[in-house]
C-alpha cells in the first residue's frame, strides 16, 4: 500500500471557475425539525417549522472550514468541528447559541459522537484519533512539551489519544452497538477495533486499489458495510469477518470513477451515491436479506447545472437535497427530487431558502484552493489538480500559489521527513510512536505503565 502522491494523469485535471461559496456538509435532525449546512467556515441552519434560516451569531462562527456538524442523538445540541483546532457545541432550545468552544489543537478531518454525546472522537491529518468530552472539561487539556523539534507524539500527552493509523484517517464510524469503531484512511484499508479498547483489534477490510472515500453501515443489517473508493468501485463487507461480499465497479460509467457513498434510503433499500465529477446521482437498490446490490436496477438522476457535492435525505426521506459545485453565477448551491419519482422539486421551501443566500465572492488562490479540500472531502483526494491556465488568469500571481493540487506536503506538512523518523524509531521498541503502540494489547500495558512511573515521579 502506497503512502506517496498520486500522479494525475492530464485528461481528468479540472479547472472550475468558481462563482459562489459552495456546501462542503448537509445534515438533518432526526426529529427532521432542523437541516445544517456548511458554506465554508460558516454554520446555517433551516428551521423546519418556521420556514426560515435561523441567524446564527457571526462572531461565534468558526474561522476554519468546516469538518462535520452532527446533531446529538436528543436533538438538543449540534457539534460542529474545524480546521480551525476548536469543537463547538450549539445549542437548539436556544436558537442555536453557541455554548462551548472546545480547543483540540489539531486540524481536525472527521469527527465522531459517542454513544451518549457525552464525548466526541476527533481525527487529525497525522492519523491520529483522539477522545474529548464535551461534558467534563477537566478531561480535555492536552499536555505539550517546549521542545518544538519533538515529534508529534513526543509533545503531547497521550491521555486523549484512542488510536491511530499510519496514513489520514478519512472517516470513523460507530457500529449500531457501539462495542466497534470503523475507521477507513488513504491507504486503501478500513479497520474494525473494540471500542474503548481499540488496541484490540477487529479485522481488517482489506480490496480497494486507491484511498477510501468514505464508508456507510446498513441500516437493518449491522454487519453490513458499504465502502466507496478512488478505484471507482463500490464495495459490500462483513466489516466483522473483515471479508468483501460484493464488488460493483462504475468505471465503465465514468472514466477515473472515484465513488462516494452518501446516504442510505431506508425505506427503499437503495445507496444513493455519487461519482466525483459526474452530474449525476446515482440510487443503487440491495436486497438486505441476501446481503447484495442489485446492478441490474441502477438508477439515475440527472443535473443539468453541475456536479453534486453532498446529499442528504430530507422530510422523512421523500426529499433528496444535493448541494452542487457552482462553476457559474446560474448554477444553484442547492438541488431537490422527490426520492420517488427522481424528478426535480423546484418548490422545495429549503432549496429556495439556500439559494436566496447571497454567496457571491472573490476568491485568491489560496481561498479557493481551501474551499476546494473542503469540498473534495478532508484533504485525502490527491487527484484534485487545477492547471496553471486557471491561475494566468487570475491577477494573483503569487509563486507559492503555482501549484493547487493535493499533494503528500497538504496531508501532512509536519511530518515532511517522516521516512527519517520511522528509520530512527524502528531501531528502537521503547520509542515507538505512541499511535503504533496502542494497536496492541501489550503496547497499551506499556504506555499505561510509563505514564504512572512518569506520575509517581511527578508526586516525588
Amino acid at each position: 500500500m502506497s503512502t506517496t502522491a498520486v500522479f494525475i494523469p492530464p485528461q481528468i485535471m479540472v479547472t472550475p471557475n468558481i462563482e459562489k461559496v459552495p456546501i462542503s456538509i448537509i445534515t438533518h435532525s432526526s426529529d427532521n425539525n432542523f437541516i445544517a449546512f456548511s458554506l465554508n467556515n460558516k454554520l446555517n441552519v433551516f428551521d423546519n417549522k418556521l420556514n426560515k434560516l435561523v441567524e446564527l451569531e457571526s462572531s461565534s462562527q468558526h474561522t476554519g472550514i468546516i469538518r462535520s456538524i452532527e446533531f446529538s442523538k436528543n436533538n438538543q445540541s449540534l457539534i460542529t468541528s474545524s480546521s480551525d483546532k476548536f469543537l463547538k457545541i450549539w445549542d437548539v432550545a436556544t436558537n442555536f447559541k453557541n455554548i462551548k468552544s472546545i480547543n483540540t489543537n489539531k486540524k481536525i478531518i472527521c469527527s465522531i459522537l459517542n454513544k451518549d454525546d457525552s464525548g466526541i472522537l476527533v481525527s487529525d491529518k497525522c492519523g491520529d484519533v483522539f477522545k474529548f468530552s464535551l461534558v467534563d472539561d477537566s478531561k480535555n487539556k492536552i499536555e505539550v512539551s517546549g521542545d518544538k523539534s519533538a515529534k508529534n507524539d513526543e509533545k503531547e500527552s497521550d491521555k486523549n489519544l484512542v488510536f491511530g493509523h499510519y496514513s489520514s484517517i478519512v472517516d470513523i464510524k460507530f457500529s449500531a452497538c457501539f462495542n466497534y469503531l470503523l475507521s477507513a484512511d488513504r491507504d486503501e484499508k478500513i479497520r474494525v477495533s473494540h471500542y474503548p479498547n481499540c488496541f484490540d483489534i477487529e479485522s481488517f477490510c482489506l480490496g480497494h486499489t486507491k484511498y477510501v472515500t468514505e464508508i456507510l453501515l446498513v441500516p437493518g443489517r449491522d454487519d453490513l458495510l458499504i465502502s466507496g473508493s478512488g478505484d471507482g468501485t463500490i464495495k459490500l463487507w462483513n466489516w466483522k469477518q473483515g471479508k468483501c461480499l460484493q464488488t460493483v465497479d462504475f468505471n465503465g460509467k465514468h472514466e477515473n470513477a472515484i465513488t462516494i457513498p452518501q446516504v442510505f434510503k431506508v425505506d427503499t433499500n437503495q445507496l444513493i451515491f455519487s461519482i466525483e465529477n459526474s452530474n449525476n446521482i446515482y440510487l443503487l437498490p440491495m436486497n438486505i436479506e441476501k446481503g447484495e446490490f442489485n446492478q441490474s436496477e441502477l438508477k439515475t438522476i440527472s443535473i443539468t447545472q453541475s456536479s453534486p457535492i453532498s446529499i442528504d435525505l430530507i422530510d422523512n426521506g421523500k426529499t433528496i437535497l444535493a448541494s452542487l459545485l457552482p462553476t457559474t453565477k446560474e448554477v444553484d448551491i442547492a438541488i431537490a427530487f422527490d426520492s420517488t419519482t427522481l424528478s426535480q422539486d423546484t418548490e422545495n421551501k429549503v432549496v429556495i431558502a439556500i439559494n436566496s443566500i447571497n454567496t457571491s465572492t472573490t476568491f485568491s488562490l489560496g481561498e479557493l484552493k481551501s474551499i476546494l479540500e473542503s469540498i473534495e472531502k478532508k484533504q485525502y483526494r490527491k487527484h484534485v489538480s487545477y492547471s496553471k491556465q486557471m491561475m494566468n488568469s487570475t491577477d494573483n500571481k503569487n509563486k507559492e500559489d503555482d501549484d493547487l493540487s493535493l499533494d503528500e506536503q497538504d496531508i501532512d506538512d509536519s511530518n515532511a521527513d517522516s521516512e527519517d523518523k520511522k528509520k530512527k524509531q524502528e531501531t528502537a521498541q521503547d520509542s515507538r510512536p505512541l499511535k503504533l503502540r496502542k494497536m496492541t494489547v501489550e503496547g497499551d500495558k506499556e504506555i499505561q505503565k510509563e505514564l504512572e512511573e512518569k506520575e509517581s515521579k511527578k508526586q516525588e
